[in-house]
């Protein structure tokens, strides 16, 4: 009888985690200050995977990796997820949509990997990337005349998937070297160091907010952010990288499932559409190889 591999349930786990987190985000504005809502976040999650490194007795990391590691805390917590949870505060934005538009960020990695990397860009891929960004397109007008689209969300959220795909090729650097957990572990606590900083500076503070935001708070920060991030390199251990990329594949469709279950959004023609092609346009860059090898 062939053994259960453990790391495909930690990867599913992960992707259910993943996926709530814009619909959960959404049931706390006007309660806690975007910033906060990082700050803590990253925080929290950090110290959970920093423990986890001292459990093990593996926090020991050298000056360069220390530095990438501080680049990508500043990338990914400071600059994208601030944006990402800007797009979400934005009047009539919806969950659904920026989900499917953050879920793009492999297109942004393919492109800066080829021009920080050189890794080389080849057909499939490109036409991958233009279905990719015909999508957001797609989403983002979402069937509405064209003086009554609400641009803003869209685009914040997409400047968010573009700074977290550099995060990501600037992450990679350092995570094949001292691996994923510490790199994740170093980067959130840097990047929410800083950012209480600018909480400092904008005179907010770090823990005090509306009291009923607390349960959302504590399950963004330690079950999407730490406890998520512990399983997902747990299961990319049994599993595989390749397999990670089903977190971006099946994100969006989860997603937007939970906006209409919990928030009531209306699913348009154009968010299944778009979804269709940002989904058709990952799955051509890829696995249009083993598609074709396997065809042809």
């Amino acid at each position: 009888m062939r053994k259960f591999n453990f790391g495909y349930l930690f990867i599913l786990v992960t992707v259910v985690f993943f996926s709530t987190y814009e619909v959960v985000s959404k049931t706390i504005i006007g309660k806690v200050d975007p910033f906060q809502i990082n700050f803590l976040r990253f925080f929290i999650g950090g110290s959970l995977l920093f423990l986890f490194l001292l459990i093990k007795r593996d926090v020991k990391i050298d000056r360069k990796s220390l530095m990438i590691v501080s680049a990508a805390g500043i990338l990914n917590v400071v600059f994208s997820m601030n944006l990402l949870q800007l797009s979400l505060n934005v009047a009539y934005a919806k969950a659904a949509v920026v989900a499917v538009i953050f879920s793009s960020n492999p297109i942004f990695v393919s492109i800066f990997a080829a021009v920080m990397d050189k890794e080389k860009i080849t057909l499939f891929k490109a036409a991958g990337m233009f279905l990719g960004m015909l999508g957001i397109a797609v989403i983002s007008i979402n069937g509405q005349a064209f003086r009554d689209i609400n641009i803003l969300s869209p685009l914040l959220a997409l400047m968010s998937a573009g700074l977290y795909g550099l995060y990501t090729v600037v992450g990679r650097r350092a995570s094949s070297k001292i691996g994923s957990i510490k790199m994740n572990a170093y980067s959130f606590l840097i990047g929410s160091l800083i950012l209480l900083s600018v909480l400092l500076i904008k005179g907010l503070p770090a823990f005090k907010f509306d009291c009923s935001a607390w349960p959302q708070v504590v399950y963004l920060s330690v079950f999407v952010t730490g406890i998520a991030y512990l399983i997902y390199f747990m299961g990319l251990v049994r599993t595989g990288a390749g397999s990670g990329s089903v977190v971006f594949f099946l994100k969006p469709v989860l997603a937007s499932v939970f906006a209409i279950v919990f928030l009531g959004e209306k699913i348009t023609l154009n968010l299944i559409f778009g979804t269709f092609l940002i989904l058709l346009g990952m799955a051509v860059m890829f696995y249009w190889e083993k598609i074709r090898q396997r065809f042809v």
